[in-house]
């Protein structure tokens, strides 16, 4: 691989490479829900490349590409190792003309960056993982409501890898909240919470009714009833674990293991 000059490293990237690693997604096979992101983000943005990066100790890594047929590069090379010093989006309207990056390998070469936004992975307050990026070969502009669509996209990719450590079964490890913001550490060797403001949120998700509800766990209405009224300790925990199968079945899953962090999440997948 190509090396460049090494960007500042953040310090704490040890805790940003133990949870990175804790994820044990670096070199995992391509998975749909991951490619229809970087397709979207292609879409919507209308640029040739678009990327999901990891960036380990020496390397980015891509869990999802298009418009790109290598899979990792020299660390040194990623404009996304200047992405995750920031919680903001990084932005270079044109490469050629940012003394950051002019003379990179990337930019002077294949595959001739010119333009590049990268929204952060965050998984916690200060730990950033890699980003969301989209690249184009000509200068363009970027503006704030870009800005926020990219970011409101690099939530949704955190969101898709803490549900697939959680549907593996991974390590305990940091994720997020409700609508894809920074929430502090909690324990996923205890499973989440599950009250009835999350079961009616993501009946609410599913347009679902209560009875559909019932029909996909297998279990009772008036048992559907209790959870949303919150009447927990009357209903059997491999009951509750039942409707938390039937709801992530559907890419609905639920976070938090108070109720002040209670919520639930929709995923791009649907298992069924």
């Amino acid at each position: 691989m190509l090396k460049g000059s090494m960007p500042v490293i953040a310090a704490n990237e040890t805790a940003r490479l133990s949870a990175l690693h804790r994820l044990q997604v670096l070199d995992t096979p391509p998975e749909p829900a991951f490619d229809r992101i970087v397709e979207i983000a292609r879409s919507v943005f209308d640029v040739p490349i678009a990327l999901i990066s990891l960036i380990d100790s020496e390397r980015q890594w891509f869990k999802a590409k298009c418009g790109l047929a290598v899979s990792e590069t020299h660390r040194d090379l990623a404009f996304c190792s200047y992405t995750i010093l920031h919680d903001t989006v990084l932005v270079v309207p044109d490469a050629t003309r940012d003394p950051a990056f002019a003379k990179n390998p990337l930019v002077t070469g294949e595959p001739h960056i010119r333009f590049y936004a990268g929204a952060p992975l965050i998984t916690e307050p200060g730990i950033r993982l890699g980003s969301l990026c989209i690249i184009d070969r000509r200068p363009r502009r970027f503006d704030e409501s870009d800005a926020r669509t990219l970011a409101g996209l690099a939530q949704v990719t955190v969101g898709e890898l803490w549900l697939n450590d959680l549907l593996q079964g991974n390590a305990p490890h940091q994720h997020v909240q409700q609508g894809g913001l920074p929430a502090a550490s909690l324990d996923l060797s205890e499973k989440p919470i599950l009250n009835g403001a999350q079961v009616r949120a993501a009946r609410g998700l599913l347009n679902w009714s209560i009875g559909e509800l019932a029909l996909a766990s297998g279990v009772s209405p008036n048992t559907i009833k209790r959870l949303e009224g919150d009447d927990g300790l009357s209903v059997r925990g491999s009951t509750i674990d039942a409707v938390r199968r039937a709801l992530l079945k559907k890419g609905v899953y639920c976070i938090g293991h108070t109720s002040t962090t209670a919520g639930v999440r929709l995923s791009l997948i649907n298992l069924d």
